[in-house]
């Protein structure tokens, strides 16, 4: 996140945002959760303290939490752009497709370069059935990034397979 990086996070504060992170990639979230939580008050807003409490959320599928942690993310940093893309995404995943899309469609000015916002405004799309808006925003994130790339990972994306067919061709 903008200004944050782990070493801003001294031990033992750091061990435990590392502790809660190898936990998570054990697939183990309670404990992950658990070590996160020893994060002292001073740096439990620290954008990757952050980021892991969202990705740990998620992994459970607790997205009213993943929303609250995305706004907190997108409050503290709005210049980066991943705290507006998790609060649209938990969104999305409580069916709130049109509220997502509210939410993500102006960062799409904000953040230009940033190929993961088109992207997920297509998953958005898709799942209220508009499929040209769709593969509007699909065009948009292929011209941004590796048009091979995006397609590859589209193709084995759920949420895109309404528009599997013409995005294979």
């Amino acid at each position: 996140m903008s200004g944050d990086s782990p070493a801003d996070i001294p031990p033992p504060d750091s061990l435990h945002l590392s502790s809660a992170s190898g936990w998570l990639q054990l697939g183990n979230p309670g404990e992950a959760l658990a070590d996160l939580a020893k994060v002292s008050a001073e740096h439990r807003k620290h954008g990757d303290v952050l980021l892991l409490e969202w990705h740990i959320h998620a992994r459970n599928k607790d997205w009213e939490r993943c929303v609250e942690i995305g706004s907190v993310m997108a409050k503290l940093n709005p210049d980066d752009p991943s705290g507006w893309i998790n609060q649209a995404n938990a969104m999305f995943y409580l069916k709130r497709g049109q509220e997502a899309l509210d939410l993500l469609e102006p960062m799409r000015k904000r953040f230009p370069e940033n190929e993961a916002i088109p992207y997920n405004l297509s998953c958005y799309a898709c799942q209220f059935g508009d499929l040209v808006l769709a593969m509007h925003w699909f065009q948009a994130a292929e011209k941004i990034s590796d048009s091979e790339k995006i397609r590859e990972v589209a193709l084995l994306d759920p949420d895109l397979e309404p528009i599997w067919e013409q995005i294979s061709k």
